[in-house]
């Protein structure tokens, strides 16, 4: 303890929320239903009643998989050449595409596009190269302040980014299975509704002040001032998280998924 706080604690504490949220997050990517509606261990979701119970939950790279554009190539090598990109143009076009795109990029993939165009302007192929930035007030410095390098071909703007979740090497950085994803930069006008909402959002319940994006409580550690729960006497500070949100991909036909 220092300064009257108990930063040992805190520590504690701001080290477990991170980990929650990485988990989170790889929830949200990386879910999957449960089609036979059978879980792990045997018992059918609808009669299940404990924690497991339920069909899962449809993660992004899932809803691409099953009603999107999938790149793969067999020899896991990355997308490297003007035309393996005029090849995904033209599956673009089939979809009605919108004009510009976000392209979250591991390490391979992000430096294979920089070859690919450096090598595109060495020989003077540079046709379709000029930099647009629409996404961003038409402003090179403000797309490279968020990290972005853009660059057009065929009509299409293409804004590159590194995703650290796959360079993270403790996460998907050790595996070549998801290089990228495109995610398209529009709103997609609601069936129901007739009100234009973006491609991709996260969405999480709330009423009247409370939310469920990320709950936190704490239990035990006297120190703290917290309820023991039947604990008294143990210093011990658990920590509770508690988030409900989910990822809405529309127009899942014109996202793309860059695999290994």
């Amino acid at each position: 303890m220092g300064g009257g706080e108990y930063r040992w604690f805190m520590y504690g504490e701001q080290e477990a929320r991170k980990r929650f949220e990485d988990r989170r997050e790889m929830m949200l990517l990386f879910a999957q239903s449960n089609a036979d509606e059978t879980n792990a261990d045997g018992t059918t979701a609808a009669a299940a009643t404990d924690q497991n119970s339920g069909f899962g939950s449809e993660g992004y790279v899932s809803a691409i998989e099953t009603r999107g554009i999938v790149v793969s190539n067999a020899s896991a090598n990355p997308m490297d050449s003007f035309a393996e990109f005029d090849d995904l143009i033209l599956q673009l076009d089939k979809q009605g595409a919108p004009s510009e795109y976000a392209m979250y990029l591991n390490r391979k993939q992000d430096l294979a596009i920089d070859d690919m165009l450096a090598s595109g302007i060495a020989t003077s192929v540079t046709a379709g190269l000029s930099g647009q930035f629409g996404a961003f007030n038409n402003d090179a410095d403000m797309a490279v302040k968020l990290g972005f390098k853009s660059f057009t071909r065929g009509g299409y703007t293409f804004h590159k980014h590194d995703w650290k979740l796959l360079n993270d090497p403790t996460l998907l950085g050790a595996s070549n299975f998801l290089q990228g994803a495109m995610i398209p930069l529009t709103n997609v006008t609601d069936a129901r509704s007739g009100v234009k909402v973006p491609a991709l959002a996260m969405y999480y319940k709330e009423a009247n002040g409370y939310s469920r994006e990320m709950e936190h409580w704490v239990t035990g550690g006297g120190v703290l001032g917290h309820n023991n729960n039947g604990d008294a006497g143990k210093d011990t500070a658990t920590f509770h998280y508690r988030s409900e949100i989910a990822l809405c991909t529309r127009a899942a036909n014109q996202h793309v998924i860059i695999k290994g």
